[in-house]
């Protein structure tokens, strides 16, 4: 695979295609692992993490609750082994983390709205613990808390803002394409105030909510994923890896 994420600037060739990849080191390496190496091997993959995961140090004792409610893969590398305890998942890949940890899945849903409606259908016994980070779209506890069902909340970390690396604003100046997966619409508003231009800049964005943060860039060039999952990203960038490598 050719990745110049950690390669120096000199020899590059400014109007070569780029992707940029924007989130959390190990999930940039996980997704960067799973595009189709023969697509990469034109490409100047650049990776420039936005977030930085902070894990609060919180230990909570899960063992009594009924089951506990994952929306991030990065809650279940910090919380507690399952130990076969009941879960409830937003994200496969979240679900997938989850039960490699113990955990018993029961539910799987796309996104946070998803998982609230189907916790509404089944009315699970309570009480619950969502284990998250402190920046999070949307109130869970609060919602599954209509049906009458206790849900507490226990921050396992923060998710800090960085900068874009030298070397991503270096890519923007250029004139070759710049394809920039976007997954959250912290994110992706964060990318937007900080990008120093925008002239080359492709989005491929998660979700309508990640899609609206992108004011600035016309629709031509503003991507969304067929649903708000990792794989549906994975297929869209590299459907546009493909395109732009064949105009």
């Amino acid at each position: 695979m050719a990745n110049n994420a950690s390669a120096g600037y000199e020899g590059w060739v400014m109007t070569k295609n780029a992707l940029l990849i924007t989130r959390p080191r190990a999930s940039a390496d996980r997704f960067v692992a799973r595009l189709s190496a023969d697509l990469l091997q034109d490409i100047d993959v650049i990776l420039s993490p936005l977030l930085e995961i902070a894990p609060t140090g919180a230990n909570p004792d899960v063992t009594q609750y009924a089951a506990v409610i994952f929306t991030s893969s990065s809650a279940v590398n910090l919380a507690p082994p399952g130990n076969g305890q009941t879960a409830y998942c937003v994200g496969r890949t979240t679900a997938d983390h989850a039960q490699a940890a113990g955990w018993q899945i029961s539910v799987v849903e796309q996104t946070a709205d998803d998982l609230v409606v189907k916790l509404h259908e089944i009315k699970p016994a309570g009480p619950l613990l969502h284990l998250a980070g402190l920046h999070r779209r949307g109130d869970i506890a609060a919602q599954v808390a209509a049906i009458g069902v206790n849900v507490d909340v226990e921050i396992l970390y923060d998710q800090k803002l960085l900068a874009l690396s030298e070397q991503a604003q270096l890519r923007l100046e250029g004139e070759g394409r710049v394809v920039v997966p976007l997954f959250s619409p912290r994110t992706a508003q964060h990318f937007m105030q900080k990008a120093s231009r925008l002239h080359n800049v492709t989005v491929v964005a998660m979700s309508d909510a990640v899609a609206e943060c992108c004011q600035g860039l016309d629709e031509a060039n503003l991507l969304i994923a067929a649903a708000p999952t990792g794989q549906e990203m994975l297929r869209r960038v590299e459907k546009l890896l493909c395109d732009i490598s064949l105009a």
